[in-house]
């Protein structure tokens, strides 16, 4: 029996009392999932975890709502991967601006009408400021291309390179080697150690004038001038720094696993805002006006994710969610604009755009790993996205 029938099934019950409701819904979906054919084992794992959570919840709701369609409803929704009104293939994105996107084949550009080009076979990439370029690296090469794929210069280092971030004049660019960080500069000369232990966390530009950097160490975030290496002031964050992310006025927000605090220019606590406790945080953007920080993580239970937006101007609030659905919600990224949000569904195969943070409208779009593997027929890895840039195509 498909979920969608099963939801058919449930829709059809009749209304009655709360203990029939709960024993109709318990047996359903147990026969349900004993007649399902054999599936792939991460498949199955996910969807015996999203039933065990369904049939539960189905009983709570029982105690509190009317059963029947509330609970039909409700099963649906969680027991189904992705929107069902989903378009079939990107054909345009819903902003200006170019997305920047990895996957097993490298990285690649989509241009604003949903056209591709594929840059080469690297595994990170991130833009430089107007997108006139990308650094890109492969195990332990980093190189910069511009938006054709055609290769400006490259160095290699002893270790693995990651997390490589283009200071915001475009002059420096900041990257991990292995444990240390690492700088060169735009034009792929002067590379040189900055500190030879970090944590695995990117290091983050501040925007203005100067070349100050932040990057999380021993447990602090400590933000230093990154032309001469002097330490300009550091913070302890209680349980680790998992994020760092400048706003356009200069402050710093450093995230922990529980916590997002913003400090000024100077190092002094300016606010500090609570993140619901439960789920692993998978990724988080800021808004290109420094007034929303979006988190995707994944709840402790049933196997369901969900997008948050912290609002951080004028007052910071708590999160509020701005979606919830089964499986996992990879990577996010604003649109140069600010006006749209885009999330990386990687479980459901689907992008879903929001319309602000305020979900005014959401588009949805399927076959996202398929997109980016032309002439694969077998099952590709999702890919994860690296940047929206640029208010205009190039």
């Amino acid at each position: 029996m498909h979920d969608r029938e099963l939801s058919e099934r449930l829709r059809e019950l009749p209304v009655g009392d709360q203990a029939d409701a709960e024993a109709r819904a318990s047996a359903l979906v147990a026969a349900a999932f004993r007649s399902r054919a054999p599936t792939p084992r991460r498949a199955t794992r996910l969807r015996v975890v999203l039933a065990s959570a369904a049939v539960a919840l189905a009983i709570a709701i029982g105690a509190v709502t009317s059963p029947g369609d509330a609970v039909a409803d409700w099963l649906r929704d969680v027991l189904e991967l992705g929107r069902r009104d989903a378009r079939p293939a990107l054909v345009s994105l819903p902003a200006p601006g170019r997305l920047l996107v990895t996957n097993a084949q490298g990285a690649w550009i989509v241009q604003r009408d949903g056209s591709k080009r594929l840059l080469g076979a690297y595994d990170q990439a991130t833009w430089s400021p107007r997108g006139l370029f990308a650094a890109v690296s492969r195990g332990r090469e980093l190189t910069a291309v511009d938006p054709r794929g055609r290769v400006r210069w490259s160095l290699a280092r002893a270790r693995p390179i990651a997390d490589a971030r283009w200071s915001p004049d475009g002059f420096r660019i900041a990257y991990r080697s292995g444990g240390a960080l690492r700088l060169v500069r735009g034009d792929g000369a002067e590379d040189h150690l900055l500190r030879a232990t970090v944590a695995p966390i990117a290091p983050a530009w501040r925007p203005g004038a100067g070349h100050v950097l932040a990057f999380a160490a021993r447990g602090r975030a400590v933000v230093a001038d990154a032309d001469s290496g002097r330490r300009l002031w550091s913070v302890r964050a209680g349980g680790g720094v998992v994020g760092l992310h400048w706003s356009p006025s200069g402050s710093l927000l450093v995230r922990t696993a529980t916590t997002v605090r913003s400090y000024a220019g100077s190092g002094r606590l300016v606010a500090e805002v609570g993140v619901p406790v439960g789920g692993a945080v998978l990724a988080a953007a800021l808004s290109p006006d420094g007034r929303t920080l979006a988190i995707a993580r994944r709840a402790r239970t049933g196997g369901a994710g969900e997008v948050l937006a912290l609002r951080l101007s004028p007052a910071a609030t708590r999160p509020r969610t701005m979606f919830r659905g089964a499986g996992t919600f990879s990577d996010l990224a604003w649109s140069p604009d600010g006006r749209w949000l885009l999330i990386a569904w990687r479980d459901a195969d689907q992008w879903l755009f929001v319309r602000s943070a305020s979900v005014r409208r959401l588009v949805a779009v399927s076959h996202i790993a398929r997109a980016f593997a032309p002439g694969h027929s077998a099952p590709q890895r999702f890919p994860a996205l690296a940047g929206w840039c640029c208010p205009a195509d190039r």
